[in-house]
């Protein structure tokens, strides 16, 4: 008899009287092999003939079940169970076995020996646990062909070591008892088995991985279980979990909007990152009034107020646009210093009607001869030259150092006289009349000049004091009329003519030697100790000091 138990009902072996308790699962006999039935208490047992296979005495016929006798020749009884059919209750385990074998191995009582001679007759009973796909998963062998024995109940439990088997693991579990009359004598005195009292219990519990795959990591399924439960609890777990991509999406949208246009806030922290970049990107950034008057005064700092640099730019702006706007002003003249009164040529020039150009005054003629008339020379003709068409420009000689040279000579010729007067001897009676008369012309050629131009509603300039002053006056009066002159010219050679004449006035400098082209090494300050007190230390201090020497010296 093959038997299952419940294994949480402690299934013990108590004897053949009472047999297994719990609950027993009768599959029936199931026997296969080489044997033929006998009659129990006539054939079954000894004898003096055998067909060379197993006698078996059916159940209800010997009292103690069906029973097997042995023969001289070795035969095998095959007993086969599914497994998975018979435990098909879900939630289960199947843990191993319990057995009990009855058997005996006494040659017809003869305990000692052999009749015929011989020791202990060999008797196997071997159980093979197969699993659902009929690959062998255990083996268990039970030898009982040491010793003689007469009627004997053999019981014991077998584990199968591995946890959470669940009986769709297993196929069939086969039982083989073989054995034989090692004496070979006629009739059947070999092992005897007693089939019915005998039996297998299959132990089996409660599957605790058949509810949760994740109970133990050897639970069949439990990475697939334990892939899902991490995919649910987080889909960020593996890429593969259902939901990544929009879990991903979520993640990374919440470290960065900027990580994808789909993001929430996108759009305003697109904004804040271009107006970090650039607070000019949009007028709505943090900032951008302040980065847009930034912006504007580099480029113009005159452009507000508040621009870095707007007050020296605003002063350069009215020095450029009025040198005597203020001390500082790179090209301020000192009044004091220059004083010209309210003549100013160039308003002059642009205000008065034009006069007839002045002659250049003649100072070689002797002293004594001047009358104080100025004579005034007709103007020069120019002669226009017809020119042929060509392909190129007309070329002029545009040099002007030849024209200068000779106004400069024609200026030294003019004054040469007057110089020569003024550095003779201061006694002499005649010369300092000589000197005098020679200023009074200087004088009458400027009153005549300044009578030619217009000076209504003007202040006359002041009367200039000495020679030099005299003659500057007198080449600033002649550059005027010819600047005049020369606004009216078409003529482009005239034109050059003209411009050639006022570079030599406006270079001229009175007092300078022309001949020898340098001016003279003389000492600057009187031979005397330097004046050092606190007056004198205190007026190189005066920071209006360094404003007048600039203006002397740095005409920018």
């Amino acid at each position: 008899m093959l038997c299952f138990s419940s294994y949480s009902n402690a299934q013990v072996s108590t004897g053949p009287a009472t047999g297994q308790s719990g609950n027993i699962l009768i599959i029936g006999n199931g026997w296969t092999g080489n044997f033929s039935s006998c009659t129990h208490n006539v054939d079954c047992w000894s004898g003096n003939t055998d067909s060379g296979d197993i006698h078996n005495a059916p159940a209800g016929t010997t009292g103690n079940g069906s029973t097997f006798y042995w023969s001289g020749t070795q035969q095998t009884l095959s007993n086969t169970i599914a497994i998975n059919s018979a435990l098909a209750a879900a939630g289960i385990q199947v843990d191993g076995f319990d057995y009990e074998w009855v058997y005996k191995n006494g040659n017809a009582n003869w305990f000692s020996g052999q009749p015929g001679g011989g020791g202990v007759d060999p008797f196997e009973i071997v159980v093979n646990v197969y699993d659902s796909n009929g690959n062998l998963f255990k083996t268990y062998r039970y030898d009982y062909g040491t010793n003689f024995a007469n009627w004997t109940y053999d019981t014991g439990t077998e584990t199968f070591g591995t946890n959470f088997l669940d009986p769709s693991f297993f196929g069939n579990v086969e039982v083989l008892v073989t054995g034989k009359d090692i004496a070979a004598q006629a009739g059947y005195w070999g092992p005897e088995f007693r089939a019915d009292e005998s039996g297998l219990y299959v132990n089996y519990s409660a599957n605790l991985c058949y509810n949760n795959p994740l109970h133990d990591p050897q639970c069949p399924g439990y990475a697939n279980a334990l892939f899902q439960q991490q995919c649910t609890a987080n889909p960020l777990f593996d890429s593969s979990c259902p939901g990544y991509a929009a879990a991903y999406l979520i993640q990374q949208c919440a470290a960065n909007p900027l990580h994808d246009p789909s993001c929430t806030g996108y759009q305003q922290a697109y904004l804040n990152q271009q107006c970090k970049i650039d607070p000019l990107y949009d007028k709505s950034c943090t900032g951008y009034a302040a980065a847009y008057l930034a912006d504007r005064c580099y480029y113009d700092p005159l452009y507000d107020v508040q621009c870095t640099g707007y007050q020296q730019a605003y002063f350069d702006q009215q020095c450029e646009l009025d040198s005597q706007y203020d001390q500082l002003c790179p090209a301020y003249l000192d009044p004091d210093l220059v004083d010209l009164g309210d003549v100013d040529p160039v308003e002059e020039v642009l205000s008065e009607p034009d006069i007839p150009v002045v002659a250049e005054l003649d100072f070689t003629s002797p002293v004594d001869n001047f009358d104080g008339e100025i004579v005034v020379e007709d103007q020069q003709i120019v002669e226009t030259v017809e020119v042929e068409d060509g392909d190129g420009f007309q070329q002029v000689d545009d040099s002007i150092e030849g024209e200068q040279l000779q106004m400069e000579d024609d200026i030294e010729k003019e004054i040469a006289a007057l110089e020569n007067e003024t550095s003779k001897d201061d006694t002499a009676p005649d010369m300092i009349s000589g000197g005098a008369n020679q200023e009074d012309d200087i004088e009458k050629e400027l009153a005549e000049l300044k009578n030619s131009a217009d000076s209504e509603n003007k202040k006359d300039a002041p009367k200039p004091k000495t020679k030099n002053e005299k003659i500057k006056m007198l080449l600033a009066m002649k550059a005027i009329e010819l600047t005049k002159k020369l606004e009216k010219e078409v003529s482009l050679e005239q034109n050059m003519i003209m411009q050639r004449q006022l570079l030599a006035l406006i270079s001229y400098v009175p007092g300078f030697d022309y001949n020898e082209k340098k001016l003279p090494q003389t000492n600057f300050y009187p031979p005397k100790p330097t004046v050092d007190h606190a007056y004198a230390r205190w007026f190189l201090n005066d920071p209006n000091f360094g404003a007048m020497e600039d203006s002397q010296y740095n005409f920018k």
